[in-house]
């Protein structure tokens, strides 16, 4: 293990420092970026199997203080995966500043993640959604500008009221500290937490996730849902882990955004919101366990990194795309020079993901929502239970969805004639997702203990009646259901609506 402060505060701030200097030098800073990622994420991994723990200040005596240990390892493999999975895919696509700028919010999480002061949290955020806000607006048209502006406006909001229970924390415990909290009055860890779950996607202050996830650009999405909402994991879990009172009241959050938004997922028939929900309730799971929330919402972040980026936004129930070309041809659907090799790897990895997500056996999912559910209060298995039946329904239907897409992209492949002039380079992307899959595979061969008989029964349990219940349901008109929601989220903005509530809450504390 490496222990010198000098180190980790150039792993902090290097990526930024890339970022900047990619501004002017631009083809010779991107593959160090790559480099960096890949060295990062190799480090990182390290950390986890062995157990790394450090601290440092920065500036010496009187400086920031930072700690690189379980909370911070497992989110920053996370994040520097899905940064360099974006990167590496969508290389040829990319604008002209989108590494720079997942670079230097790569710096910001890091911050985030291993900070243990509230006020070097607050502006790892503030650059975090500065970030995502770019991120966002990536896409460049009407609605991609609206959302990000409204992405910016509810998460500046979002840190006031954070920065409020700051200040009142501050007047209690005289420190900015995060172990020092104890000091603090219940109102103050209330707006803390209120403006940390704003961040993390948690339900119902992560109302902006399924609109925002559902119209970003493929790179952005798989960036927002791998790090990006994971900003939010580490704070909470580090109080968690000193404060009970946050614990017990995290457990009834963190329940109601895994049943509700799994349930909101289940009647959902576009697959980028329905990702989108899905991510409100692994991450309300995640938040149940202080000690497992971080690696939990790694695996969650890797897996939704890389079924965003096998999901094509011109295949049919894919975006809102689908109901601009639903009239279209099966043709109109068809890449320009997709290959079956091509075709039969994004399905395998969309499928490989989705089982880990799942928690089927043999996938790294199954590991974390083992070690997960072995961590929290009895009461709380039941409901998690029930939201892994609705998270195994919901994903029944997405591998159904791509399975068909598959079929029909097989049929325009074999009547194209231009597979023959297909380049072996294309197939690079692919070969580098089935690895990733294979990764998935063997996270789960290293840790024996947790496949067990029963684990397994109740694994394979709710795979079978999700499939069932997934049966019962197929038939419903579920659009008539959920659109009248989703038009009212899209147009009075979800992070407007979750301002509201917090400003409520401050009218009614009278601060």
């Amino acid at each position: 293990m490496i222990e010198s402060p000098l180190f980790y505060a150039l792993l902090t701030f290097l990526p930024a420092t890339i970022g900047f200097l990619g501004c002017v030098f631009h083809r010779i800073f991107f593959p160090i970026s790559l480099a960096y990622l890949a060295a990062l994420s190799a480090f990182s991994l390290a950390g986890i199997f062995n157990s790394w723990e450090t601290s440092y200040t920065l500036m010496w005596i009187g400086g920031i203080q930072f700690s690189f240990d379980q909370y911070t390892y497992p989110l920053l493999f996370g994040t520097s995966f899905s940064i360099f999975t974006s990167l590496l895919l969508f290389r040829k696509f990319l604008s002209h500043y989108f590494y720079q700028i997942a670079l230097v919010l790569l710096t910001a999480l890091i911050v985030s993640f291993s900070a243990v002061d509230l006020v070097s949290i607050y502006i790892a955020l503030e650059l975090t959604g500065f970030c995502a806000f770019l991120l966002i607006a990536d896409r460049n048209d009407n609605k991609s500008l609206f959302l990000s502006f409204q992405y910016l406006i509810g998460g500046g909001l979002a840190m006031l009221i954070y920065l409020i229970g700051v200040i009142s924390a501050f007047q209690f415990s005289t420190t900015f500290l995060i172990k020092d909290l104890s000091y603090a009055t219940p109102i103050a860890l209330c707006l803390i937490v209120a403006g940390l779950l704003t961040k993390a996607g948690i339900f119902i202050c992560g109302l902006w996730v399924p609109n925002i996830y559902s119209h970003a650009s493929p790179q952005s999405s798989a960036i927002l849902a791998g790090c990006v909402t994971c900003a939010g994991i580490a704070p909470i879990a580090r109080m968690s882990g000193d404060l009970v009172p946050i614990a017990n009241s995290l457990v009834v959050i963190g329940v109601l955004s895994a049943v509700v938004a799994a349930l909101y997922a289940v009647f959902e028939r576009d697959d980028g919101r329905a990702l989108g929900w899905s991510s409100v309730s692994q991450l309300g799971l995640a938040i149940l366990s202080p000690t497992y929330a971080c690696i939990y919402a790694m695996q969650h972040g890797v897996c939704k990194a890389l079924l965003f980026s096998t999901l094509n936004p011109e295949d049919p129930a894919t975006h809102e795309h689908h109901e601009k070309s639903q009239h279209h041809t099966s043709n109109s659907n068809h890449q320009p020079g997709l290959t079956k090799f091509q075709n039969y790897a994004s399905l395998i990895v969309f499928v490989i993901a989705s089982l880990s997500v799942m928690a089927f056996p043999l996938t790294s999912g199954f590991i974390t929502k083992t070690l997960l559910k072995g961590d929290i209060p009895t009461n709380a298995k039941i409901i998690v239970s029930t939201s892994t039946l609705l998270t195994t329904t919901v994903y029944v239907r997405l591998i159904w969805s791509r399975i068909q897409v598959f079929l029909r992209k097989n049929r325009d492949i074999a009547i194209n004639k231009d597979v023959q002039k297909i380049k072996f380079k294309w197939y690079f992307n692919q070969f580098y997702l089935v690895v990733c899959a294979i990764a998935i595979v063997s996270f789960s061969i290293n840790n024996w203990s947790v496949l067990t008989y029963d684990n397994i029964m109740n694994s394979l349990s709710a795979t079978g009646l999700g499939i069932i219940l997934y049966a019962s349901v197929v038939g419903l008109q579920a659009v008539k259901i959920v659109k009248p929601v989703t038009r009212t989220l899209d147009l009075v903005g979800a992070p407007f609506v979750v301002a509201a509530l917090l400003l409520a809450n401050l009218l009614y504390f009278k601060i």
